[in-house]
């Protein structure tokens, strides 16, 4: 029984040993999933009781210094063990602690945003909230009254020379500092030469650019000169060619200078018997018609004289708006048969100085280019002549009446005041006035207040101390000007506190648009000037129906030029086409300022952008300065001054 009971156990043994592979695999799984469950039970169980491993991370800013500020960064942990803490600046590691909790100061930080982030490296990598800070510029402050003031020095002068001199327009008052200027003396264009002369120096051309730069940049009678510039700009003598004499325009930039505040009817009967005008817009020697030839007197100056001196082409309101008929059509000022009638007024006049009795002396006469022009009564046309607004002159008048009736019919023309009165507001103040402000000037054109009419004074004063000139409204879109780079030197030159050493420079042609301003006294293109005043750049301002006229000249290529120019009087600390009369900057003041980037950001403020500079500008700038050592003051200012002249601020005036 034991023998049959043992083969019994070793057959059961010998059965286990050899289950089917596929039971054993269904055991296995089973055994795997069960510890799966009790892994999953326990970390649930776990994460129920356990507070979850993390990094807390802030930042904030101290004072601002010099464009930069120290920032205090803390941060606290939980649950991390045996970690190494790291803190990143804008992406870059800056220093690591094995605590726990803790803090850094960061210090020099620009102005501007910046991100912070901590990171945990070791048995449990961990990445804290970023934070995204903004140290801010130290606020400018402006002065509503000292803004007024600046502002008004840049559009009765060329703009600001110091912080002291707007401080002297704010005492002052605007209207008090506007009619001091009337009175100021000037230094005339043609004594210039004459001093050159008496020193046995040769006049040449380039000394009558001389002698305009000198008034504008060193002159006191800044109002005048800034009335003369927009002046020679709107009844237009080019030396572009060049073959204009000298001395002939010294005395019509001080033709220009004398009349910049007197009556308007003087201005354009002393500008027409001008030698310059008369040479160029070929009234010098004009000749009356001739059957036997075939000649006709010359159009040229009778155009000119209406189209850009006084009237314009179209009929306009007293609000410079034009007026239209009953179909909504503009209407025409003068007509061909005017234009005919205004030449023959034209014939008769040459050089002064000469013996008008003698037939034969009208060509070829003797030149003098410092007189008026003078008449041949046997040169000048005898028959009648159709003016404006349906005048005829009768026949028969000697040229000298002839002549002044003529100026007379245009200076009493109702367009006279829009059409001059709306240029100079658009060269003193903005390019698109509204119809209201153009109103107003042209009302004390019409009438002084003394029933005179035509009185630039008094409509000089109007234009700077009215409403619109004084209180604009800070929201508009259409206020304001792109500043024709001639201004925008002077000023600049001026704010740098330019030395003339002798009472000379050598500043002469800065028209060339590739390395210069692209645009000088005296250089227009043609008689149509640097820009139209009707011009509307494409785009925006087209399409709003805006006038922007000083941007027909502001060519990519200009705009270049005229930037690289700037930078050279930055490099260089002056100019001067010859050493010995070259023109210095004394930045002394500005040198002491650099060091300090709130003060010399006050500065540029006050003095480039009288008070107007915004925050993005103020950025821009105090991260460039700032990224030189304080102690670099040079390349400090250098560095202002570069960013400076091509801000908005200082190219636009508002």
């Amino acid at each position: 029984m034991q023998q049959s009971g043992e083969v019994v156990k070793v057959a059961r043994s010998h059965h286990q040993d050899h289950l089917h592979p596929q039971s054993v695999l269904r055991r296995s799984e089973a055994l795997a999933a069960l510890v799966a469950v009790l892994v999953i039970a326990i970390w649930l169980l776990a994460s129920w009781t356990a507070t979850a491993a993390e990094i807390v991370l802030s930042a904030s800013a101290g004072n601002v210094s010099n464009g930069r500020a120290t920032v205090t960064t803390t941060y606290t942990s939980n649950g991390l063990t045996g970690s190494m803490m790291r803190l990143y600046v804008d992406g870059k590691r800056w220093g690591s602690s094995d605590l726990a909790t803790g803090s850094w100061q960061v210090p020099d930080l620009l102005v501007g945003k910046h991100k912070f982030v901590m990171r945990a490296d070791g048995a449990t990598p961990l990445r804290s909230n970023e934070v995204q800070l903004t140290i801010s510029n130290s606020p400018l402050t402006v002065d509503a009254k000292r803004r007024d003031a600046a502002r008004l020095l840049l559009q009765a002068s060329f703009g600001p020379r110091s912080v002291a001199d707007i401080d002297d327009v704010k005492a002052r008052g605007t209207a008090d500092w506007v009619d001091a200027q009337f009175n100021t003396r000037w230094q005339s264009h043609a004594a210039y030469l004459a001093n050159l002369r008496a020193l046995s120096i040769k006049v040449e051309e380039q000394h009558i650019f001389e002698a305009i730069w000198q008034n504008m940049i060193f002159g006191d009678a800044r109002l005048r000169s800034r009335v003369a510039l927009a002046l020679t700009e709107i009844m237009v003598v080019s030396n572009i060619a060049p073959d204009q004499d000298t001395d002939a325009l010294a005395f019509w930039m001080d033709t220009i200078y004398k009349n910049a505040f007197g009556n308007y009817r003087t201005l354009i009967r002393d500008v027409t018997l001008q030698p310059a005008m008369g040479y160029y817009l070929n009234m010098l020697g004009n000749d009356k018609e001739d059957p036997a030839s075939g000649r006709m007197p010359s159009e040229n100056y009778a155009r000119e004289v209406m189209q850009l001196f006084s009237i314009g082409l179209v009929q306009l309101n007293n609000d410079g708006t034009p007026k239209r008929d009953e179909f909504g059509r503009t209407q025409v000022t003068y007509d061909q048969g005017v234009v005919q009638g205004f030449a023959k007024v034209f014939t008769g006049w040459s050089f002064g100085g000469n013996d008008t009795t003698f037939k034969d002396s009208f060509n070829p006469p003797k030149q003098n280019w410092t007189l008026e022009m003078q008449a041949w009564p046997s040169h000048h046309s005898t028959g009648t002549k159709q003016l404006l607004n349906g005048t005829i002159l009768p026949a028969g008048q000697t040229p000298e009446k002839d002549l002044n009736d003529a100026l007379d019919n245009i200076a009493n023309h109702p367009n006279v005041g829009p059409f001059i009165g709306k240029r100079l507001i658009q060269f003193l103040v903005t390019s698109n006035p509204s119809p209201a402000y153009v109103s107003r000037v042209v009302a004390v054109w019409n009438n002084n207040g003394s029933g005179v009419r035509g009185d630039l004074e008094a409509v000089v004063r109007a234009i700077l101390l009215d409403d619109e000139a004084r209180n604009p409204v800070t929201s508009s879109t259409t206020d304001g000007k792109l500043r024709e780079p001639m201004v925008r030197f002077v000023h600049f030159a001026d704010a740098l506190g330019a030395k003339s050493n002798n009472g000379r420079n050598s500043i002469w042609w800065l028209d060339s648009p590739d390395d210069y301003l692209g645009q000088s006294p005296l250089l227009a293109a043609s008689v149509f000037n640097f820009f139209s005043p009707l011009y509307a750049r494409s785009g925006a301002i087209a399409q709003a129906g805006l006038a922007s006229p000083e941007f027909q000249n502001a060519t990519d290529t200009q705009v270049v030029g005229s930037t690289n120019f700037f930078s050279r009087l930055i490099r260089d600390g002056g100019i001067g086409f010859d050493e010995p009369n070259r023109v210095d900057f004394d930045t002394t003041t500005w040198l002491a300022d650099a060091g300090n980037t709130a003060k010399l950001m006050d500065r540029l403020n006050w003095t480039l952008f009288a008070g107007g500079m915004t925050t993005a500008t103020q950025t821009v700038i105090e991260r460039a300065v700032n990224a030189f050592p304080v102690k670099d003051t040079d390349n400090r200012l250098q560095a202002a001054l570069n960013l400076a002249v091509i801000a908005p601020e200082f190219v636009i005036q508002r």
